[in-house]
């Protein structure tokens, strides 16, 4: 058996264009200019990039998540248009019949993921969830990965995300990373990378096999 950390936006939640529409109208209610959708993707996969500056041209912004203080815009949109990937759920349900221990890591706040994950019904399926808070500093940093492992009850463990911040917080945790391309949210037909996967199938053979290390 296995520790399965997962990120939650772009990696289970089909939330990236939830986030742009939030940011976009968070600008036009401040009078800041329109910026394109491509901006805004690049700032929340790219680590180093101040996302507060760039989103709402604020200097010095004292918060972790860019979310913070414009909470009510980004649960609005999460709530009309957000949406598991495919199979999400009966993936995670495979996961819990294998006795995995499932535990989330994001950069939200860590006071919005749960009722996030109830509105979705898979909240129940993680012994931990963690967010971004005053004393846990967002990915890339390894420290919410840190957290987990220090409750994890099995001795290897794997990272599932969907961006650098992710792929980088889990090198810096020294634990394997598997990279999301849903196939929804990847019509290019790209050739997967071996550590990628853009179903549910893939993600949980990629999965058994790491189980089998141990």
């Amino acid at each position: 058996m296995i520790n399965v950390i997962f990120d939650m936006d772009g990696t289970l939640l089909n939330s990236e264009d939830c986030i742009c529409a939030a940011v976009a109208e968070i600008r036009k209610d401040r009078q800041l200019p329109e910026i394109p959708k491509s901006t805004i993707q690049h700032a929340i996969h790219t680590p180093g990039i101040d996302c507060a500056k760039v989103f709402y041209n604020i200097d010095n912004f004292p918060h972790r998540s860019y979310k913070v203080g414009f909470e009510s815009y980004f649960k609005k949109h999460y709530e009309q248009n957000a949406a598991l990937f495919e199979n999400v759920r009966e993936m995670l349900e495979t996961c819990k019949i294998r006795q995995y221990f499932l535990a989330l890591a994001s950069n939200a706040p860590q006071e919005k993921l749960k009722p996030i994950l109830q509105r979705h019904n898979i909240a129940e399926y993680f012994d931990i969830i963690i967010g971004t808070n005053p004393d846990i500093e967002s990915k890339p940093s390894p420290m919410m990965i840190y957290h987990i492992l220090q409750k994890a009850p099995f001795k290897q463990s794997v990272f599932v995300g969907n961006c650098l911040k992710d792929e980088q917080a889990a090198a810096n945790a020294k634990i394997p990373y598997l990279q999301a391309k849903w196939r929804e949210a990847n019509a290019k037909n790209e050739i997967l990378q071996n550590n990628e996967f853009s179903t549910k199938d893939e993600l949980l053979a990629m999965l058994e096999k790491y189980e089998s290390l141990f």
